[in-house]
C-alpha cells in the first residue's frame, strides 16, 4: 500500500512507502523541517525567559538579547548612547508596568535606586514582588514613593527563579512631589510665561515656588526660594522655623533677667531695694498712684 503524505503549497508534495526505504534525502528534510517548526511555534511561549517590556527598558529584545541577562550583567546591563530616554514620572504617582511570563515560576521584583548607585543590587529598594503566574503578559500599576529625591533613577526587573537570575532596567526621571507637567495652559510663578511639555510647575502644598526645565535642567524658583537639586527649597529659615528661633530667644532673655533680680534679692538686699524703689518711683509717674 501506499501512505500519503500532502502539503499544501508552498510546501512540497512528499509520497512515502510504506514497503520502501525513504530514499529521497531532501524530501525527508523538507518533513523535519516542517515538523519542526510546527513544535516551534507550540511551545516556543514556555522557553522564553522573563524580562521587562513596559516602560521601553535599556536594550531592545530581538534575537540573541531577547532573553535580557542571566546571571552576567548584574544588577543592570550598560547605559549606551541608543537607550531610550528616561521615563519622566513625579513622585507620588503611578505608571504601568508589564513583562513576559515564559515559565509559571519564579518571584518577579521591581526596584528602585539613584541612578549613579545601580551597580551594586545592595543600593536597589524593592518595591513590588509577585509569584510566577500562567497570565501573559504580566504586569503591574506601580507607584513610585512619594519622598523619592528628585533626579535620575533605575528602576529594575528582577526575576529570580530555579532556572535562574534574569534581570533588566529602566532609566527614570522622577521629579519632586507635587509637580505638574507643564499642557501650555499654566503661568510660570517666576516669569509668567505659559508652561509647555518638558516643562513642570513645582510646588509647595498648593503654591507655586518655581519650574523645573527637562529639556535644560534648569531649576528656577521665586523669591524666598532656592534651587536644591531638582527641587526648589526655602531660602534661609522657613517661617515656623524663625518664629520658633525668635521665641527661643525671647525666652532666654526673660529667663537671664529673672534669674538675675532672683539673684540680686537673696545675694544684693541693698540693691534690690533700690530696684524696687525705683520701679516704684517709675510706676507712680506712669500711673499717678
Amino acid at each position: 500500500g501506499m501512505i500519503l503524505f500532502s502539503f499544501p503549497s508552498p510546501y512540497p508534495r512528499l509520497c512515502l512507502h510504506s514497503s520502501h526505504r525513504i530514499t529521497d534525502k531532501m524530501n525527508m528534510m523538507a518533513l523535519m523541517v516542517v515538523v519542526m517548526t510546527v513544535m516551534m511555534l507550540l511551545v516556543s511561549p514556555s522557553l522564553c525567559h522573563d524580562y521587562l517590556t513596559t516602560p521601553t527598558p535599556r536594550k531592545g529584545f530581538s534575537g540573541a538579547n531577547a532573553d535580557g541577562n542571566e546571571n552576567r550583567i548584574m544588577p543592570c546591563e550598560p547605559k549606551t548612547a541608543s537607550s531610550p530616554a528616561p521615563r519622566q514620572i513625579v513622585a507620588g504617582q503611578s505608571m504601568p508596568v508589564e513583562w513576559t511570563n515564559g515559565h509559571n515560576t519564579g518571584m518577579y521584583h521591581l526596584e528602585i535606586a539613584p541612578a549613579s548607585q545601580d551597580t551594586s543590587v545592595s543600593n536597589f529598594k524593592r518595591l513590588f514582588s509577585a509569584p510566577g503566574t500562567a497570565t501573559k503578559p504580566q504586569g503591574t500599576i506601580l507607584t513610585i514613593p512619594d519622598d523619592t529625591t528628585p533626579g535620575y533613577h533605575t528602576l529594575r526587573f528582577y526575576w529570580n527563579s530555579t532556572l535562574g537570575q534574569w534581570d533588566n532596567c529602566v532609566d527614570l526621571l522622577v521629579i519632586a512631589s507635587g509637580s505638574k507637567a507643564g499642557d501650555g495652559s499654566t503661568l510660570s510663578p517666576v516669569d509668567n510665561h505659559l508652561l509647555q511639555p518638558g516643562e513642570y510647575l513645582l510646588m509647595s502644598g498648593s503654591t507655586p515656588i518655581g519650574v523645573y526645565n527637562v529639556n535644560t535642567g534648569a531649576v528656577t524658583c521665586i523669591g524666598g526660594y532656592k534651587a536644591d537639586g531638582l527641587r526648589c527649597v526655602v531660602s534661609g529659615l522657613a517661617p515656623g522655623a524663625a518664629f520658633a528661633v525668635a521665641l527661643v530667644i525671647i525666652l532666654l532673655i526673660v529667663g537671664v533677667v529673672v534669674g538675675a533680680l532672683i539673684y540680686i534679692k537673696r545675694k544684693k538686699p541693698l540693691l534690690w531695694y533700690g530696684i524696687t524703689t525705683k520701679a516704684g518711683d517709675i510706676k507712680k509717674k506712669i500711673t499717678g498712684k
